[in-house]
């Protein structure tokens, strides 16, 4: 019964209805179990959705602002000036990929997170010349940096739930997260190489190997950096340090140290979201909590203001100017509507008391848990699109699941976290934002599959099963003597 909502939810995503269809009969079915079968008291449940509030709230205006910021970007061409500079007009390429994987879109995650890094990544990706599939694509697996999107808010909470200190647990994140870089690497060369021409149109196997090469190499040296970054500069910057050295490393490399002159005009919207951002966090942590402290930390007023300030910086004209309000808006209520019901139906498993009857229940299987923590962390992940939200909703069962089975509560959580950063790269939430984005710009004519939700699971969900797979292989040979 605890699973039900859960299983009903991921059904429904195969049914042809409306974005909203299946995260809504989910949170309807996960209150109602909630309130049925654990019978978990009305109180809490609305306690829980009263907690979470203005978490949705934020992230519903940061979407906003993402989108607005695109907008603005792509209707003065300022995309396209930058997408040049970066490939060194060289075009779709697997070197290009990467520098967007492993570079660009995990960098603008780190500082901003909710999505915002696939809002401004994906049409990038789209002015360097790949298709709308490709690019979706290959924004989507750029999430792989999950345990310190955002400044790590996720990371923190859960080195607080496990007693261990957030550097720890951050370098524990970055031993573990290797797995993920690599394959990033690997899946995101795969995904550029195929949709390179070539003579025969047929890729051969010593192109894979070349492509899957290339990749794993950025995914080593990504590695090294992260973990570096935590030990020297602490873990709240560590992504952010990494991605912008290998921005820079790749960015050379494609220019080969000569990438002309840079179009400032072009870059300052993107200058004030990361400096203001970056800014604001700072000095949220110290002023008192919420209210104006808050505000300035939100990725939320420095999108809409580095969007504000590209209107007239960017001199877009009056026809864009009249229907930029119009095209975000009707953007943003396609995304959001899907986006806010999926974490909500996160608050209603785990207010509801599901996820702790799930949890709980798993936990009953003795050693062998060890495999499936990887899995549980994943599953609040995929539902919540929230590397916060899942170790919130789990983290706290994995920490007593581990002084249960005599293990060391670090390494439980850092599997439980980098899991649940993985996972969402490929949960409805993003496959939603990422399709709402590119996916009506696909042609028909293009050769290859049809752009569907489908198309975005099936080049991101492999991905993150194997690596939780992985993961969970590693958790019963080595965990039991770290424990």
């Amino acid at each position: 019964m605890a699973a039900l909502p859960i299983v009903l939810t991921l059904a429904l995503l195969l049914v042809p209805a409306p974005s909203w269809v299946a995260p809504g009969i989910g949170l309807v079915s996960a209150v109602l179990i909630g309130l049925v079968w654990f019978d978990t008291s009305a109180e809490e449940v609305s306690s829980a959705f009263g907690e979470g509030f203005w978490t949705l709230v934020e992230v519903l205006a940061i979407i906003a602002g993402g989108i607005l910021l695109a907008r603005v970007m792509d209707r003065t061409g300022a995309q396209k000036k930058l997408a040049r500079w970066l490939s060194a007009g060289g075009g779709p390429t697997v070197v290009s990929a990467l520098l967007m994987v492993h570079g660009v879109v995990p960098f603008m995650e780190t500082v901003t997170g909710f999505g915002v890094s696939v809002i401004i990544g994906l049409p990038l990706l789209l002015s360097l010349g790949f298709t709308p599939l490709r690019a979706a694509s290959l924004s989507l697996v750029a999430l792989m940096v999950g345990p310190w999107g955002s400044m790590a808010p996720g990371t923190l909470l859960g080195s607080q739930i496990a007693g261990v200190t957030l550097q720890d647990l951050g370098v524990a994140s970055g031993i573990l997260n290797v797995i993920a870089f690599l394959g990033s690497g690997a899946v995101a060369a795969v995904i550029a190489g195929r949709g390179l021409p070539n003579s025969d149109g047929r890729p051969r196997p010593a192109d894979y190997g070349a492509w899957i090469g290339m990749g794993l190499a950025s995914g080593v040296v990504l590695s090294a950096l992260v973990l570096a970054a935590n030990l020297a500069f602490g873990t709240a910057v560590a992504g952010a340090v990494a991605t912008l050295v290998m921005s820079a490393g790749w960015a050379g490399v494609i220019s080969r140290g000569r990438m002309g002159p840079v179009p400032a005009r072009a870059l300052v919207p993107y200058l004030v979201l990361l400096g203001g951002t970056i800014a604001g966090q700072l000095l949220e942590g110290l002023l008192p909590p919420g209210g104006f402290g808050a505000v300035l930390g939100s990725p939320a007023l420095w999108s809409i203001t580095g969007a504000l300030l590209g209107v007239v910086v960017l001199s877009m004209d009056r026809e864009h100017r009249r229907r930029l309000p119009r095209e975000s808006t009707r953007m943003w209520l396609q995304v959001a509507a899907p986006t806010g019901l999926y974490l909500v139906l996160g608050t209603a498993v785990s207010g509801g008391g599901l996820a702790e009857a799930l949890a709980t229940a798993l936990t009953g299987l003795g050693q062998a848990y060890l495999f499936l923590v990887p899995v549980v962390g994943g599953l609040g992940g995929y539902i919540t699109a929230s590397g916060t939200g899942a170790n919130a909703m789990f983290g706290g069962t994995q920490d007593a699941a581990a002084h249960a089975l005599g293990v060391d509560p670090l390494w439980m959580m850092a599997s439980q976290n980098v899991a649940a950063g993985l996972a969402c790269l490929a949960s409805p939430a993003r496959i939603e934002l990422a399709y709402r984005i590119a996916g009506p710009l696909q042609r028909k004519d293009t050769p290859g599959p049809a752009f569907t939700r489908g198309a975005l699971v099936a080049r991101t969900l492999p991905f993150v099963l194997v690596c939780l797979v992985l993961w969970g292989i590693g958790n019963l040979l080595w965990m039991p003597m770290a424990g």
